[in-house]
């Protein structure tokens, strides 16, 4: 008996949502109030995110007719779903309304760092199911992740200087 497949092309759907969520959020607090500041690093976010949902679209096409090989029926997918469960949100409307609802800068900060932190962690979990000679894409992309945390701490950082 063959052991079930997962289409890796699932997977990278997922991780388009999760960068459409985020670019919705932070094009969202843009629109809403932002100072200067938090704007340029947001319109930077949004940018990543926009480049982010064009590179998994091109993965998607090159990944087509991969399957990764399962233990059992959805094995994959309930390895996922584990990551996707701690996303800061679970809809792109959710995410706009989020960014909406922000009462003030530091908060929106404080959530664009939760939003990083679980794109992270669920692209770490996608490293493991995409081709090898996809790792080194997914892996930049898990950096790229690492560098918007850092920047967005500096500028958690100047805010909360600010109200001191």
């Amino acid at each position: 008996m063959s052991k079930p497949l997962f289409q890796a092309a699932e997977v990278l759907d997922m991780a388009i949502d999760i960068e459409r969520q985020g670019l919705a959020f932070y094009t969202g607090c843009i629109a809403a109030r932002a100072s200067e500041a938090v704007s340029e690093v947001f319109e930077y976010a949004a940018d990543q995110e926009r480049r982010h949902i064009e590179l998994f679209a091109r993965m998607k096409q090159d990944l087509a007719e991969y399957t990764v090989p399962e233990s059992y029926p959805g094995e994959t997918l309930s390895y996922l779903r584990g990551f996707t469960k701690t996303r800061v949100f679970s809809t792109i409307d959710e995410a706009t309304c989020s960014a909406e609802a922000v009462r003030d800068e530091l908060e929106a900060v404080e959530m664009a760092i939760e939003l990083e932190q679980s794109a992270i962690a669920f692209y770490s979990g996608i490293k493991q199911i995409v081709r090898s000679s996809e790792q080194d894409v997914v892996e930049e992309i898990i950096a790229e992740e690492h560098r918007h945390i850092r920047r967005l701490l500096q500028l958690k950082d100047a805010l909360q200087y600010q109200d001191d």
